[in-house]
């Protein structure tokens, strides 16, 4: 069988723009964030729900269970009672290592969030003009909107009442993810240790200590910021062959089999 050798190529060195350049309290901020069901409706789901380290940061679902599910991974199931799943969510939790890179300009499927620097945001997304500016990079923005979707962590509508303030807004006509946002950080504005975790994370935004300043814009940014510090996983010998590291791999391991020619 033909054999190509691999060569290191310089359009795969590092540079400086490829490094994170959020600090160590975002990060630390983003991950109490990322566990904390606070950001749910029902405070009954997190991000981490669906997308736990334990289970490799997705959830092995075709369909995702939300907000009223238990357990986590493939063995969640969709909860009982009053607080049983309505529905399922229609797509699966995909993983997020390595979504932090500024080659990810696109997230979903189906592209619904993606860079668009002539948007005012600096994004495109189902939210239009709605999505506030401010935020950091296309994770971030994406990080906006599980916390509107009622079967995701909004919570819904059971005969005709909304479970509480957030669900009433997501299930709105149309859907009020403004004041969803806008709810959420008054949540975090009210818990002492949230505030002075948004302070050491952003020194320079005037954070005052009864809360005030604090966004749910901010905390996107800190949540993509620990997603991004936590699952990046790009430093195996390929990885740093490709960045220029000619002694990464042996010889033999640079052939690798050419099946186009």
């Amino acid at each position: 069988m033909a054999q190509l050798m691999l060569t290191g190529n310089s359009i795969f060195a590092k540079d400086s723009a490829d490094e994170p350049t959020h600090s160590d309290a975002q990060v630390e901020l983003g991950r109490f964030l990322f566990f904390d069901k606070i950001l749910s409706g029902n405070q009954n789901i997190s991000c981490a729900s669906c997308h736990h380290p334990l289970v490799g940061t997705g959830d092995g679902l075709s369909l995702s269970i939300g907000e009223g599910g238990r357990g986590l991974g493939m063995t969640r199931d969709t909860g009982s009672g009053d607080d049983a799943v309505v529905e399922r969510v229609p797509r699966n939790s995909p993983a997020l290592f390595n979504l932090g890179k500024p080659e990810f300009e696109r997230l979903f499927h189906d592209g619904r969030v993606a860079v668009n620097p002539e948007h005012p945001s600096g994004f495109d997304s189902a939210a239009g003009m709605l999505l506030p500016n401010g935020l950091e990079n296309v994770l971030a923005a994406q990080a906006m909107f599980p916390v509107t979707s009622p079967g995701e962590m909004a919570g819904q509508i059971h005969e005709g009442v909304a479970e509480n303030d957030i669900a009433a807004a997501a299930n709105a006509v149309p859907a009020d993810i403004v004041s969803v946002w806008a709810l959420l950080a008054e949540r975090l504005k009210a818990i002492q240790e949230y505030i002075d975790l948004f302070q050491s994370a952003y020194p320079n935004n005037n954070i005052g200590n009864d809360g005030t300043g604090i966004t749910f814009v901010l905390a996107a940014n800190a949540i993509a910021a620990y997603e991004a510090h936590s699952w990046r996983a790009d430093n195996s010998p390929f990885d740093r062959y490709l960045h220029g590291d000619d002694d990464a791999m042996s010889d033999s391991a640079k052939k690798v089999p050419h099946f186009l020619s």
